[in-house]
């Protein structure tokens, strides 16, 4: 891997994003994208805010590192749009494995490539009012285009707030996760104390509660299957357009996620709702 094949591959993305706006600009199909109070007073269209996004490759000033921005929404598109949108989610994937290929295998170098990717595409940059910004979101950047070369009855979009990432670790990863951090708190001191009394064989879980996704359920009326799927969103679906070129039938949901978890607690949990390492994200489970 080379410096030259990874510009190439961010290059592919960012043109290529840029002809399917351009051709999404002219051709100004149906669309529905809600939009904030901010948005509304500043006059931004539902056009120019997919757009943005689709082309949404940087940090913006003030943005928190671990945040990755999203937005949600149904646009029509054309046979050649859905094609278009295809291709650069492959040139997306490719770029994704380039840059996790170079991470694993060439970490000193990579700082360096990608300074020279952040300070490449300075004129969308300035179009899209992101002037002098030199930081690449890699997420933001790979994220595929959410796209359906089908044409749907009926999408229902729903927060979904309860994800969690759950690890298996044992009490001895646990011990030196704790070891780690540091050592003058009492807190820190009282939780190794607490894991001295559980048998080495104890299993663990480390919890991380995920970042809430927006999650579009998706209907079909058309002869083929499946006649309904499910797709986690942060960016507004492509699809293909019917004779009538109409949007499906949709709910309006709340443009930020309700923060309270509205799914019910399933009864046959095995993760203990508290958890027993506070400082690392520890669970015990259920009845061990």
């Amino acid at each position: 891997m080379n410096t030259s094949q990874l510009i190439e591959s961010f290059d592919h993305i960012v043109q290529d994003s840029q002809a399917l706006c351009e051709n999404l600009r002219q051709q100004n199909n149906p669309l529905w994208l809600p939009l904030t109070e901010k948005e509304t007073l500043i006059e931004l269209t539902p056009l120019q805010k997919a757009l943005n996004f689709y082309q949404d490759f940087w940090y913006q000033n003030g943005q928190d590192g671990r945040e990755t921005r999203s937005c949600f929404g149904l646009i029509s598109a054309n046979a050649h749009q859905i094609q278009q949108a295809i291709l650069i989610n492959e040139h997306k994937e490719v770029f994704k494995q380039q840059v996790k290929l170079i991470q694993k295998n060439n970490k000193s170098a990579w700082s360096e490539f990608r300074g020279q990717l952040a300070k490449r595409h300075h004129d969308l940059r300035n179009s899209l009012h992101l002037s002098g910004l030199t930081r690449l979101h890699l997420k933001q950047i790979w994220r595929a285009i959410p796209v359906i070369d089908r044409t749907p009855s009926r999408v229902g979009f729903n927060w979904y707030n309860s994800g969690r990432s759950i690890q298996k670790i044992t009490v001895e990863q646990a011990q030196q996760a704790l070891l780690n951090l540091d050592q003058s708190g009492d807190h820190i001191q009282t939780q190794l104390s607490t894991l001295s009394h559980l048998a080495s064989h104890t299993p663990l879980a480390k919890v991380q509660n995920l970042a809430p996704t927006m999650r579009a359920n998706i209907f079909y009326d058309d002869d083929a299957l499946p006649n309904r799927q499910a797709m986690n969103i942060s960016l507004p679906i492509l699809f293909k357009a019917d004779e009538k070129n109409k949007l499906p039938a949709h709910n309006e949901p709340e443009l930020i996620a309700p923060l309270t978890r509205k799914r019910a607690v399933r009864s046959d949990r095995r993760i203990e709702d508290e958890p027993f390492l506070p400082s690392i994200r520890v669970h015990r489970y259920i009845n061990n």
